[in-house]
């Protein structure tokens, strides 16, 4: 058997530890590339009121971390964090999800419109729930299923029962304008329609209260968004308190817009009218 010299050894050697190398950098490589990201979007808004006092406030501070199929959100009130929705969506398969944990309740249009970047006026036309649960979405053909489980509310006997809420659309394009219709029951025997129209020009959004105890309720809101204005748009609302919302707007950037927005029509618990107050609203999102 021949015998290996020393320096073939050490040619071996180094080779074998180079091939080890090699390996193991393509492992840290792969280890590395696979590493979850973790996605992180926030706002800030300020609003100015001239009215009979004016007022400089900051309405809404929220931050937004997401990553692959979980979502947390908070906002900053009264200098304490607040958690709004804190929840994690499994696809079971494509069209069809299921959402535990914190979560908006599919009811109506109104869910994120307290944030100033999904929100086009100053204001928001009504407030909308966040339940701890589980959710179930199905979109297909333009078909649309949001229903949820959870909560504890009360029945007329006082005894706890589980909560339920759901949301029924449907959604279509026709000569070139997106529309959607939606339907909201929950548990607590409210009753909602809802539609929703726009394109490159203009949006509008509805809700009409079916339930006994809302008595007509509504509110419908519009906005106008030429495309020669380079930036600046139109807005215009009304509810069934026959409180008139109009006002303009200038989009600075992708991520800055300044509102200016004036209601009319308002009274206070006695009946009588309110002075009618101007706001400024500045927000930023990044």
């Amino acid at each position: 058997m021949k015998k290996l010299s020393i320096k073939t050894l050490i040619t071996l050697s180094i080779a074998c530890m180079g091939l080890f190398g090699i390996v193991r950098a393509n492992e840290v490589v792969t280890e590395t590339t696979q590493q979850p990201v973790v996605s992180v979007a926030g706002e800030f808004s300020t609003d100015i009121v001239f009215g009979d006092a004016t007022m400089i406030n900051t309405v809404y501070t929220g931050l937004i971390l997401s990553g692959e199929g979980w979502v947390l959100s908070t906002n900053l009130t009264d200098g304490m964090v607040h958690i709004e929705e804190a929840k994690y969506s499994w696809t079971v398969v494509d069209g069809m999800t299921l959402t535990f944990g914190s979560q908006a309740e599919p009811y109506g249009l109104a869910w994120g419109l307290h944030r100033p970047s999904n929100n086009w006026f100053a204001s928001t036309p009504r407030e909308h729930m966040i339940t701890n649960g589980v959710g179930f979405g199905l979109n297909k053909w333009g078909v649309g299923a949001d229903l949820f489980w959870g909560g504890d509310s009360m029945n007329e006997e006082m005894e706890s029962e589980l909560y339920w809420a759901g949301r029924f659309s449907y959604g279509l394009n026709l000569l070139g304008i997106d529309s959607n219709v939606g339907l909201s029951l929950n548990s607590n025997e409210s009753q909602l329609v809802d539609v929703s129209m726009g394109n490159n020009l203009f949006t509008t959004s509805l809700e009409y209260d079916l339930s006994s105890e809302a008595d007509g309720a509504y509110w419908v809101r519009g906005v106008v968004t030429p495309p020669q204005a380079q930036g600046v748009f139109l807005l215009i609302g009304l509810n069934s308190d026959e409180v008139m919302t109009y006002g303009v707007g200038y989009k600075c950037s992708d991520k800055m817009k300044v509102v200016s927005e004036f209601n009319s029509g308002a009274k206070d618990a006695e009946g009588n009218d309110v002075t009618l107050d101007f706001g400024i609203r500045a927000s930023y999102s990044f």
